[in-house]
């Protein structure tokens, strides 16, 4: 037992250092450097009054634009357990310098203290917090957006849900009363229901086995445990919105029209079974979506840049905004 809290131990700090690492290797980009002086940053809002220091949020904006702005919502992965808006600061900054957005990247209170559903109910604050504050900042919330990868797709496909299904949890009701439903949701690489994990042990992908299947099977138990708790192997009614998937692949019907969703993953992804489960469950709806498979890579890819399939995510990532944002 005290080895395998050490190894957990070691996983963790392993990713959060390589997230941690990569955003400050991007600070030090020329081409980074430039795009932070055509933009304005405001840090550190407090999205709940203020009532908890870990729920805040960065807003990114070009200074110059044509109109107000569309509205995007980012949700940092890490497994609920670590990162945060700062690790994903190049990101903010690529949306909005790029897609001409206002990006509210989010920060939300972090397992295993914080467990399900504290990081969907800060999700949940932080979506009404910005429907009702995006005026301030030049920003229309009638042309949202939100985008998330890994834990962040789950929260995001769970925010879509919350839009647009009446549901009895009363941080969902927050989300649904707003009125506003995405115009689109991006779920990025998503771990999609994080119940039963051990699905993930006998999964057959290109480019696991043996050792390195067993660690990343090992690595989603660990993000089911910290975010769970006790009772984490099975789907239950008390934790259905931290398998959002489940709930799309159920009978039950939205209220209001689901957002349009684009969703990516790579084939060598331990994840990669979440996206297709979440591809065939939108078309059983016929709800519109966009999903894209990129080819010999794994778990958050786009991350890195001069990766020949990042490029192409980030390619075809903004030529879908491109296509359903609506400019006044």
């Amino acid at each position: 037992m005290k080895i395998e809290r050490l190894m957990k131990k070691a996983r963790h700090r392993m990713f959060e250092g390589l997230f941690e690492g990569m955003a400050l290797v991007s600070d030090f980009s020329r081409r980074q450097r430039e795009i932070r002086d055509l933009s304005d940053i405001t840090r550190d809002l407090p999205y709940d009054g203020g009532a908890d220091p870990a729920c805040t949020l960065d807003v990114y904006r070009p200074k110059q634009s044509d109109g107000k702005l569309p509205v995007l919502i980012y949700l940092h992965g890490g497994g609920f357990s670590m990162c945060s808006k700062e690790t994903h600061r190049a990101v903010a900054l690529a949306y909005s310098h790029y897609g001409k957005m206002a990006v509210f990247n989010v920060n939300y209170r972090l397992a295993p203290k914080h467990r399900y559903p504290a990081a969907l109910e800060d999700s949940c604050r932080a979506y009404r917090w910005v429907t009702e504050n995006a005026a301030r900042f030049g920003a229309d919330p009638s042309q949202l957006f939100v985008a998330g990868e890994s834990a962040g797709g789950n929260l995001t496909l769970g925010l879509g849900i919350c839009a647009s299904f009446e549901r009895r949890e009363p941080y969902a009701r927050m989300v649904y009363e707003t009125g506003i439903t995405p115009k689109a949701i991006m779920v990025l690489c998503g771990i999609l229901q994080v119940s039963e994990t051990t699905r993930f042990d006998a999964q057959a992908i290109e480019g696991f086995s043996g050792r390195w299947l067993g660690v990343h099977s090992k690595m989603a138990q660990d993000v089911s445990r910290g975010y769970l708790g006790r009772g984490w192997e099975k789907p239950s009614p008390e934790t259905a919105l931290a398998d959002p998937l489940l709930i799309l692949e159920s009978e039950a019907r939205p209220e209001r029209p689901f957002p349009l969703v684009f969703a990516m993953v790579g084939d060598r992804d331990i994840l990669l079974s979440d996206t297709r489960r979440l591809e065939t469950a939108l078309s059983g709806r016929e709800a519109p979506h966009e999903v894209k498979y990129y080819p010999g890579v794994g778990h958050a890819f786009h991350m890195l840049k001069g990766n020949s399939q990042s490029k192409r995510f980030w390619g075809d990532n903004f030529s879908f905004l491109r296509r359903n944002i609506v400019r006044g």
